[in-house]
């Protein structure tokens, strides 16, 4: 059996979900609603052109759009909803596998499951398929897939879309590996907006919904994909790295859904053990006795968050240097040091002291370590030193569920009161069972 058909198999015997699973899956789900409110408010100057083209093409009324009071077709609504998620880099992710997988997920699966009138067994079922595909896939694709110069998120997501999708069509191991298969020559995603105007970096979480749901309506109407879509001599893989780590599309003792991050701050993931550290070492001195701060991180955190300095809102979440020195400066980085980015000449004058120092042995994929290592030279000669190999909200350095509702609370400032995320959060909590599917995102 090859390696598609083998993957296919293992995502569909996925077919009972634990408490622990289905409590996983809730919070990931809370997580995604409070980065979709945080997103919405972010990144406006690209939603609203993108706002204009999707939602005057109308069409049949399927999915619940968020913030909208009307339905959508399905693939539209599962576009908009990753538009959304993503667009204050708050959403979940996972360390392997080098991207997010939430917030393409989700919004394919809620627009499907709206169409279909799906059971929240079926979506929850789903979801954990999707998440087991997108890890597995894109960890195994990995680290080539990234120094290739792909966004694993749109790449790898796109396949994971399709495959949880083909869930809710109830389709068997065939029509999920079909769903792969077809769904492997709709993929994309670069890592260009890392070089230049970020604000576009949704559209591929976005474009990896949309497409996933496509590519599973396809295999449900009996369209079949290449065969080894992902390992044949102009496989997926092929394309997208020089090597497979095949041990990491084997299964594991547990669902991978329980491997993933939940992020605190409205950044890069790259950038939060650096943030983590500055807000430690805001307790230990004072920026006036600062000479010089050295930021050692692993080379993949510089290509990708390397900004020194940003000019607007959307480059924020792509600088070390910025979080850094607002977190030192401050004690804590938040949604309020995005827009307008707090440039004052203090954050100005800790950025021109600080440099940033690449150092491969910060990152270990076997041990889950992605960190940054800090020391600061004081106009004295002294040094401070904090090194932060796993960041908060990492599943070795956990947050809670109620973190989880306090970060909703914290993003929906200003957009929702008490009351409504207390039922938001209820109504989450509730997708459970065989009852039939009520899409959270209804009214929001």
């Amino acid at each position: 059996m090859g390696l598609t058909s083998s993957l296919a198999q293992d995502l569909y015997s996925i077919q009972h979900l634990s408490e622990q699973d289905q409590q996983q899956l809730q919070t990931l789900i809370i997580d995604f609603f409070a980065a979709a409110y945080a997103g919405f408010q972010q990144n406006r100057a690209f939603h609203e052109p993108v706002e204009k083209l999707v939602y005057a093409q109308g069409g049949t009324e399927e999915s619940w759009v968020l913030f909208q009071n009307r339905k959508y077709p399905a693939r539209l609504a599962a576009f908009m909803n990753a538009i959304y998620g993503h667009g204050a880099e708050l959403d979940d992710g996972n360390k392997k596998a080098a991207g997010h997988a939430g917030v393409h997920l989700i919004p394919a699966v809620f627009a499907l499951a709206d169409r279909l009138e799906s059971s929240n067994e079926d979506v929850l079922l789903a979801l954990a398929t999707g998440y087991e595909a997108y890890i597995r896939i894109s960890s195994a694709a990995q680290p080539g897939l990234v120094a290739r110069g792909f966004h694993s998120t749109g790449m790898a997501g796109t396949l994971a879309c399709a495959a949880a999708c083909a869930r809710l069509y109830h389709l068997d191991a065939q029509g999920i590996e079909d769903a792969i298969a077809l769904a492997t020559t709709m993929t994309g995603g670069l890592l260009s907006y890392g070089d230049s105007r970020p604000a576009i970096k949704p559209l591929n979480p976005a474009k990896a919904a949309e497409n996933g749901v496509f590519a599973a309506m396809l295999a449900k109407e009996g369209v079949q994909g290449p065969t080894e879509a992902l390992e044949g001599q102009n496989g997926w893989f092929h394309a997208v790295t020089d090597h497979v780590e095949l041990q990491y599309l084997r299964p594991s003792d547990h669902l991978l859904l329980h491997d993933c991050y939940f992020k605190l701050y409205p950044s890069c993931r790259h950038m939060h053990c650096g943030i983590d550290a500055a807000i430690a070492l805001h307790q230990e001195l004072s920026v006036e006795d600062i000479a010089e701060i050295k930021i050692y991180t692993y080379p993949n955190a510089i290509k990708l968050a390397g900004i020194r300095c940003p000019k607007d809102q959307n480059e924020t979440k792509f600088s070390i240097q910025y979080t850094f020195a607002c977190a030192l400066l401050q004690g804590s980085y938040g949604i309020a040091d995005m827009d307008p980015p707090r440039l004052t000449p203090e954050v100005l004058a800790l950025i021109e002291k600080s440099q940033l120092i690449s150092d491969e042995t910060l990152e270990d994929r076997e041990r889950g370590v992605r960190g940054t290592k800090v020391v600061v030279c004081l106009n004295n000669g002294q040094t401070r030193e904090k090194t932060v190999l796993v960041p908060k909200g990492d599943p070795e350095n956990p947050l809670s569920r109620a973190d989880i509702v306090e970060k909703l609370r914290v993003c929906a400032q200003g957009q929702a009161d008490e009351k409504r995320l207390q039922k938001l959060v209820g109504e989450i909590e509730g997708i459970a069972g065989k009852n039939r599917f009520s899409n959270p995102m209804k009214g929001l």
